[in-house]
């Protein structure tokens, strides 16, 4: 834990440092921040990052709500249908869904477009993907399964009574909407919103696969492009100075969502007397229900996995046509380097054995002392392990990449080595697993342990022989689960890939980022290919027990 507070100390002093080059006896500056006001460049990347992140938020709490309400508040047939698409739908990697947009409707090549033009005769494409509300509209498709997953709880739990005084008093359903319903539930729905945000704001796949070509920078595109420039040395100063200003951003986010979650309390509709939640039925509406979901299942996963998959088996990309299919080709397979490709899936499958394995077992020991442990240090613990959730994870690989570079003696072979990405990985996932463990350990009487020290069992003994067949469930859901993470994982990797430690989402990235769209789709089929059976063997662990609190 302590690595964790190193990471960040170093991008503190990064920011500050005259000259990295010379290690710790750099001397200090302030040159970096004032630059930050200086570059006009910067300026426009964090407007767009802003404008990126609320349209992201927009559209993410549009479909997740009106999800959410559907299945908690209505009489919606198959509703187990709708929560297992909206869970899976968080492990398809959103940059396969960017590059799905793209062929769809970016401006020059997209379908959509190209179809518009050809039938209405129009000069220029009526869709632009490649913009700021395009790529928010993409984020935010990707990111509604988890504003689904965070405001359905509330809706479950919203006592009918008020909403039935509401109507005895004379207010009709607007009004019960507007004065009984909004006011109770906007906690969850305001701190969902500032997830997502503090999530949009250091995302790096969606504005890098749309806006980079497009020259369209936000935070995250405009790090990487300072930090793996085509010419000249990468400029650290400017990336530390910019990474201090998003860890600020980031934890007064964060600050702010945990207050609108403390204050939940004043809005509690749920009493100890047993009440059920007030159904709406939907009468001959279902098929519009049904065909809202439909649609948004189609849009957020399945016509730009279509896509994915036409692209795949082009010379070149063109519209979807009886003409088109005359040109099916298997070329874009032939042409893959498939030793790299074999490269980068050794590598990420060895992140999915090693990175859960290790961050579970450090998890389960942090949450021991947390939740078990008398001395008053403890929570200090469980505030370190909490940070890499509050920091975004971008920052953390840059941290690691100058660690490395700058900070560890040569020596010492970390940096290119799979052991950076395994370290790594391993800090950004301590805080979704010591959350998890604290739940499950409170679950479980200490009179269960007592009873082992009595019997002279020691505490390894204790936690091998009692707890952990106890919270074996969360164990296998939770190990599943960060696999399937790692092997999606594209942002970090990105900045600390080499090719000796390249994985198999970076193999993609940089097809993509080459002009290799064709083969890039092609590497895609076959990463979607592999992780099929991961996710149904994810979801048969799932339904054996249901672990809910699985976020993001």
């Amino acid at each position: 834990m302590l690595f964790v507070l190193v990471l960040l100390a170093v991008v503190l002093w990064v920011s500050v440092a005259d000259d990295i080059g010379d290690g710790l006896d750099s001397s200090l500056t302030f040159e970096h921040f004032e630059a930050l006001y200086a570059d006009s460049q910067i300026l426009v990347a964090l407007w767009n990052t802003l404008g990126f992140a609320i349209w992201t938020v927009i559209t993410a709490m549009i479909f997740g709500v009106a999800a959410a309400w559907l299945v908690e508040r209505t009489d919606l047939p198959a509703k187990k249908l709708v929560y297992i698409l909206m869970t899976l739908g968080l492990l398809i990697p959103t940059f396969f869904v960017a590059m799905g947009w793209v062929f769809l409707m970016h401006p020059r090549i997209g379908m959509l477009n190209r179809w518009a033009i050809q039938i209405f005769g129009l000069e220029d494409a009526p869709f632009n993907v490649a913009s700021i509300i395009g790529m928010g509209w993409v984020e935010g498709l990707g990111l509604a399964s988890l504003a689904f997953i965070m405001t359905s709880p509330i809706f479950r739990a919203l006592n009918p009574a008020l909403e039935e005084a509401s109507t005895v008093h004379g207010l009709g359903r607007w009004d019960t909407i507007r004065f009984v319903f909004v006011p109770l539930t906007w906690p969850a729905l305001l701190a969902a919103s500032i997830y997502i945000g503090v999530i949009a704001i250091a995302t790096f796949e969606v504005p890098a696969v749309i806006g980079l070509g497009n020259k369209i920078f936000t935070f995250a595109t405009l790090v990487y492009v300072l930090v793996s420039p085509e010419q000249g040395v990468p400029n650290y100063g400017i990336v530390g100075a910019l990474s201090v200003f998003l860890v600020l951003l980031s934890v007064l986010l964060s600050w702010w969502y945990f207050r609108v979650i403390r204050m939940s309390h004043r809005y509690g509709v749920v009493e100890g007397r047993g009440y059920r939640p007030k159904v709406t039925p939907l009468g001959r509406f279902v098929w519009v229900a049904w065909g809202g979901l439909g649609a948004y299942f189609l849009l957020a996963k399945i016509l730009p996995l279509i896509m994915i998959a036409w692209a795949a088996f082009m010379p070149y990309f063109q519209p979807i046509s009886l003409k088109a299919m005359s040109s099916l080709t298997t070329r874009n397979f032939e042409l893959i380097d498939w030793a790299l490709v074999g490269r980068g899936l050794g590598n990420t499958v060895i992140l999915m054995i090693v990175v859960p394995t290790v961050a579970i077992a450090f998890g389960l020991a942090i949450s021991w002392i947390v939740v078990r442990a008398k001395t008053q240090w403890r929570f200090v613990f469980d505030w370190v392990a909490f940070l890499p959730h509050a920091v975004p994870n971008l920052i953390f690989a840059l941290a690691a990449v100058i660690f490395a570079l700058y900070v560890l003696p040569q020596t010492i072979p970390f940096y290119g080595t799979l052991l950076i990405l395994i370290v790594a990985y391993i800090l950004v996932r301590i805080s979704l697993t010591t959350r998890v463990f604290n739940g499950a350990l409170l679950q479980i009487h200490k009179e269960l342990e007592e009873a082992a020290f009595v019997s002279g069992i020691r505490t390894l003994a204790t936690l091998r022989k009692v707890v952990l067949p106890l919270i074996l469930p969360a164990v296998l859901n939770l190990w599943i689960w960060n696999a399937l993470l790692c092997y999606r994982e594209l942002t970090m990797a990105a900045f600390m890939v080499t090719q000796d430690n390249i994985t198999l989402p970076v193999v993609v990235w940089s097809l993509w980022n080459s002009g290799s769209a064709g083969q890039a789709a092609a590497v895609s089929l076959v990463f979607i290919a592999t992780l099929i059976p991961l996710i149904a063997l994810y979801w048969g662990l799932r339904s054996r027990a249901d672990i809910t609190n699985l976020g993001h």
